[in-house]
């Protein structure tokens, strides 16, 4: 059955009048040839109501739909609470605690966010993939951003490849960095002592953090920071590169003892144009419990201890 409410609906305009169904599909309309092929496995494309080809020819005023091929999701669904920020019938944005892993990896392979959304995409009534946009650490709370149809997740990750998907998050590390304003450029690559970390190094890929210090504690500073490109552990890795890791990050702070977790990192805005509606969104989500219980602690002088894992 083919699904009207996420099928992308366009008129023929005048400048387009003789062109094929093709030319608008992959200019004006921009979709990927992925998309396209995988509609011969359900879907298809519409002139004025009928399923036509490719190569059918226009006339200025005719209305074009494009039903995209959407494969059910394999995630195991498990009741677990979600808190969701913002949901239309494209998008879905949730808030994502920290010690829960994005999806099945590993040791987790239950209780994940994944497997959250599945349950939610049940309840709602919804068959699809889930469809992530962006991940982020396990240890790491935050703001997410998911689709619930392949057109836009195709544009979202456009925008982020554009960097005109702007994700920016919330980190309180040790110390004071002597620029209040910076842009740290450096390359990120697997770290050749440790299996999961990452370091800076030469023949990494290309990284891009930019942060600006909102406030300075006794010991510690909260920054502000954005992303410009999307390495794993990227801003751990930058900012202990400048000599100010996270709090409570063991894998990259050396004063932290214990088992990963727990570092002071919040993914706290998004901006971004709705792939559907083109509206500018601005979706932001406050520190956590733990992180402004941590940063109180740090303008009492005693972040210090945290920072030491005492």
């Amino acid at each position: 059955m083919l699904d009207a409410k996420h099928a992308l609906t366009t008129t023929v305009k005048p400048d387009e009048d003789g062109l094929m169904i093709k030319e608008i599909v992959y200019g004006r309309l921009n979709l990927s040839r992925g998309l396209l092929r995988r509609m011969k496995r359900g879907g298809g494309v519409y002139l004025n109501g009928q399923r036509d080809y490719l190569t059918r020819r226009v006339r200025s005023g005719d209305q074009l739909q494009i039903f995209f091929y959407d494969e059910d999701t394999s995630m195991e669904p498990e009741a677990i609470p979600l808190e969701i920020v913002y949901e239309d019938d494209y998008l879905l944005i949730v808030n994502k605690p920290a010690g829960m892993a994005v999806h099945p990896t590993g040791a987790y392979q239950q209780g994940t966010l994944a497997n959250a959304i599945a349950h939610h995409w049940k309840t709602i009534g919804l068959r699809t993939k889930v469809r992530l946009v962006h991940r982020i650490d396990r240890e790491t709370s935050g703001l997410i951003l998911v689709t619930k149809e392949p057109y836009s997740l195709q544009r979202l990750l456009l925008q982020l490849s554009e960097q005109t998907l702007i994700r920016e998050y919330l980190a309180i590390v040790e110390g004071q960095p002597k620029e209040t304003t910076g842009i740290i450029r450096a390359p990120i690559g697997r770290s050749m002592d440790h299996g999961v970390k990452r370091a800076v190094r030469p023949e990494g890929k290309e990284a891009c953090t930019v942060y600006e210090t909102l406030r300075i504690g006794f010991g510690a500073s909260l920054l502000r920071v954005r992303l410009e490109s999307g390495r794993t552990h990227q801003i751990r890795v930058h900012l202990a590169s400048l000599g100010h890791p996270l709090l409570g990050d063991p894998l990259y702070n050396k004063g932290v003892e214990g088992e990963e977790g727990g570092q002071a990192l919040h993914a706290w805005r998004l901006e971004f144009v709705h792939p559907r509606t083109g509206k500018k969104h601005e979706i932001t989500c406050p520190l956590p419990r733990e992180m402004l219980a941590l940063w109180k602690d740090s303008l009492e002088g005693g972040s210090a201890g945290h920072a030491r894992g005492k």
